[in-house]
C-alpha cells in the first residue's frame, strides 16, 4: 500500500479507491480471448439455475453465482441485514458501473424469504448532493424503531473540497481526513414491506466527533437498545486515538432521530496483544451479537415472529466483540485480519482485560467488514465481504458477500457453520464415497462434478499424514509462476494444527501431487484438530469458503479459470507425508441463488436524490 500523507492514511478509500490485490492475473485481452473461446463449454457444464444468470456470468468462469453481489459493480461491506416482515434483507456497499472503489457509494439490497433464492431490489440510498452524504452513503446498522419503522442509521461523507456541502468543521472536530464523517437516518415509507422506499432525514443525528479527542476515524454505526422498557439506544461507532490504536465510542439517546449524547468508550480496559501485529489505527465496521450453546442458541418458536428489533443488551450475558482493524501492516495481505473477544458487559462497558481474545474471525485473506443479526428462529446470522485478489479494470464486478455463516458457542469457542439452509441448492448427480486412502504420491480425482460451482463435504482421519484435503487445479495458466499459482490445495495441517489454502506453482499432471515448498504463497491459521475431522468446502467459481467441523472458516479467492476438459473436473483429495484416511465424501454441483435472471445494474424506484461527488 502506498503510504500518502498522514490523513489519507486514514481514511478508507486507500485500501478501498485501489482494486486490491496481491496476484495480477493475465491481460484482460488474454482473459477476453479465453472467455469467448470456453464460452459454449461453460454453456453445456453449467446447471441450468447458473446457465441463467445471462452473459456476463458465461463470460467469466470466476463470477460467483450463488454468493449474494450485484447483477455487476463494485461491493464492499455488508451493512444493515434485518429480518422484516418475513424476509430476509441484505444491504451492501455498491457502486454501479465499475469494478473500481470510487466516492459515490450508494446502499446496494438484496431479499429472500428463506436464505435460499434471492432477489435484486433497487438500490436503497444514494448520495444527496451538496449534502452531508455526498460523496458516500457509507456503512451502517438497520433497525426497527420503537413505532416499529424500519430505520437506517450510517455514516455519511462528503470531501473536503467540495464546496457545494458548506463550511469545514471547526478544528475542536474536524479530524483532518480527507472526508468529513457524521451519521445520519433514513426512513423506511409507511406501508412498505418490501423495504425499498427510503427517506433521509436531512440533518445528521450525530454531525461531528467529540472535542479534541485526535481521533483516527468516526464511522459505522452499530446499534442496540438497553434500558427497563428498551427504551435507551445505544450507537456504537468505530474509531481510534491516534498514537494509541483503535476504539469504540458510545452515544446514547432515548429517540432514534435526535438527542445522541457522547459517553465516552464502550471498552474497559486494554486487550492482549494479537501475535506479533497490533491492533489497527482504527476499529472499522463493529458489531457485538450474543453468544449461547448451540441447544439454547436457536429453539423455534411456536409462532415464529414476522421481524426481528434491535439487539437488546444484558448484562450477565456472553457476547462475541467483533472488529475490523484498519489500516494494515501485514504483507500479501488486503485487510487486517477481523478480530473477535469474547466477554460480559457489566455496567455498560465490554470488560475487555477480562475477555477471551482476541482471535480471527477467519482464516483466510479476503473476509472484511463482516455484519451480524438476528432472524426469527434466534439465530446469530453474520456476513462479510469477500474482496477479489486479482487487479480490476478488465471485469464488470468487484467482491461478494460471504455465504450467511451461523455462530453459536461451543466446546468453550466461537463455532461458526453455513446457514443449514442452503442444502437445498446441491443438486444431482453427486460423487459418493467411503473408506478411501489417498497416499501422498497419488490424489484421488472427484468423479461426475461438473461445473464452476459445487459442494464438498469429507471426513479426514489423520493416519501417518502431515497434511490432508482437496486440490483444485487451475484452467488459467499453462505456464505457472510466482504470481500465477497452477493450483490451490484447501489444507488440514495436522502437522502444526493449521486449516489452511497453499498455492504450488508446480503440479505433477499425472499423479496430480505437488511438493509443499516453503516458498509457496500460504494463508490460514490454528484450528482446533483431533484424529478426525469433517470438512465442508463451497467453491462458487473464484469464492471459495472451507468450514471444519471444530468450528473454524476459511474464506479466499481461487481464480482457476474456465473448465477446458469434460474428463477432468480439477477436483482431487489429497495427502502429504503420509497416507490419509477419508470417508462419508459427498460432491453436488450447486445451484444458483438468484430468482431473477439480468445481467443490467439495478436502479433506484425513484431519482436519485443527487450524484455525490
Amino acid at each position: 500500500m502506498s503510504v500518502l500523507c498522514r490523513h489519507l492514511l486514514l481514511t478508507r478509500n486507500i485500501s478501498r479507491c485501489q482494486n486490491p490485490g496481491d496476484t495480477a492475473l493475465t491481460s484482460w485481452q488474454r482473459r477476453r480471448h479465453s472467455a469467448a473461446t470456453s464460452r459454449e463449454l461453460i454453456k453445456n457444464v453449467m446447471s441450468t439455475d447458473t446457465a441463467g444468470l445471462g452473459e456476463s456470468w458465461k463470460l467469466d468462469a470466476d463470477k460467483p453465482g450463488y454468493h449474494i453481489m450485484p447483477r455487476s459493480g463494485w461491493l464492499n461491506d455488508p451493512n444493515g441485514p434485518i429480518f422484516y416482515d418475513g424476509r430476509y434483507h441484505v444491504y451492501y456497499q455498491h457502486i454501479e458501473g465499475t469494478s473500481q472503489w470510487e466516492w459515490r457509494m450508494t446502499w446496494g439490497h438484496a431479499s429472500s424469504s428463506d436464505l435460499i433464492r434471492w432477489k435484486h431490489e433497487p438500490i436503497a440510498i444514494n448520495p444527496t448532493k451538496g449534502g452531508t452524504d455526498a460523496s458516500g452513503c457509507w456503512s451502517g446498522t438497520t433497525v426497527l424503531d420503537t413505532d416499529g419503522t424500519p430505520t437506517m442509521i450510517y455514516t455519511g461523507v462528503r470531501r473536503r473540497d467540495n464546496k457545494d456541502c458548506g463550511p469545514l468543521p471547526h478544528s475542536a472536530v474536524d479530524l483532518g481526513l480527507d472526508m468529513i464523517e457524521c451519521q445520519m437516518m433514513a426512513r423506511c415509507q409507511k406501508g412498505d414491506v418490501d423495504l425499498i422506499r427510503w427517506h433521509k432525514q436531512e440533518e445528521p443525528i450525530i454531525p461531528h466527533p467529540p472535542e479534541n479527542m485526535k481521533l483516527t476515524g468516526f464511522r459505522d454505526p452499530y446499534i442496540i437498545q438497553q434500558g427497563h422498557g428498551q427504551q435507551k439506544w445505544k450507537m456504537l461507532l468505530g474509531s481510534g486515538i491516534e498514537d494509541q490504536g483503535g476504539t469504540l465510542l458510545v452515544y446514547e439517546t432515548t429517540h432514534l432521530s435526535s438527542g445522541w449524547q457522547f459517553k465516552g468508550s464502550f471498552i474497559n480496559g486494554k486487550s492482549k496483544p494479537f501475535g506479533k501485529h497490533d491492533l489497527g489505527a482504527m476499529w472499522e465496521c463493529p458489531f457485538l451479537t450474543p453468544l449461547e450453546e448451540p441447544s439454547n442458541a436457536h429453539p423455534a418458536p411456536e409462532a415464529p415472529s414476522r421481524s426481528v428489533g434491535p439487539l437488546q443488551l444484558k448484562e450477565g450475558q456472553l457476547y462475541m466483540m467483533c472488529v475490523s482493524p484498519y489500516p494494515h501492516f501485514l504483507k500479501d495481505r488486503l485487510t487486517n485480519p477481523c478480530l473477535y473477544w469474547l466477554g460480559q458487559v457489566q455496567q455498560e462497558l465490554f470488560m475487555m482485560e477480562e475477555s477471551d481474545g482476541p482471535h480471527l474471525l477467519d482464516l483466510g485473506d479476503v473476509l472484511y467488514a463482516p455484519n451480524c443479526f438476528q432472524d426469527a428462529k434466534g439465530r446469530n446470522i453474520m456476513l462479510g465481504w469477500l474482496q477479489e485478489l486479482r487487479k480490476g479494470g478488465g471485469f464488470d464486478y468487484a467482491g461478494c458477500i460471504s455465504l450467511p455463516r451461523v455462530l453459536t458457542y461451543k466446546d468453550g469457542r466461537l463455532h461458526q457453520e453455513v446457514a443449514p439452509e442452503l442444502k437445498a441448492l446441491r443438486q444431482e448427480p453427486s460423487w459418493t464415497a467411503s473408506d478411501l486412502q489417498v497416499s501422498g504420491s497419488q490424489s484421488v480425482a472427484v468423479q461426475r462434478v461438473r461445473g464452476p460451482s459445487w459442494f464438498a463435504e469429507f471426513t479426514v482421519k489423520r493416519g501417518d499424514a502431515s497434511a490432508s484435503g482437496l486440490l483444485l487445479r487451475s484452467w488459467l495458466h499453462e505456464e505457472p509462476d510466482q504470481a500465477h499459482p497452477c493450483a490451490a490445495a484447501l489444507l488440514v495441517n495436522w502437522q502444526d494444527s493449521l486449516l489452511e489454502v497453499v498455492f504450488p506453482r508446480k503440479l505433477d499432471k499425472k499423479k496430480m501431487t505437488f511438493d509443499a515448498g516453503s516458498d509457496m504463497k500460504r494463508i490460514g491459521g490454528p484450528a482446533h484438530l483431533e484424529q478426525q475431522v469433517t470438512v465442508q468446502v463451497y467453491v462458487d467459481h473464484s469464492a471459495v469458503e472451507v468450514f471444519l467441523s471444530s468450528g473454524e472458516a476459511l474464506a479466499t479467492r481461487v481464480y482457476q479459470g474456465a473448465v477446458t476438459s469434460q474428463e477432468d473436473c480439477g477436483i482431487h483429495l489429497t495427502s502429504h507425508g503420509g497416507i490419509t484416511h477419508v470417508g462419508n465424501v459427498q460432491v453436488h454441483s450447486m445451484g444458483s441463488i438468484w430468482t431473477k435472471p439480468s445481467d443490467q445494474p439495478a436502479k433506484a424506484v425513484e431519482p436519485a436524490e443527487g450524484k455525490g461527488s
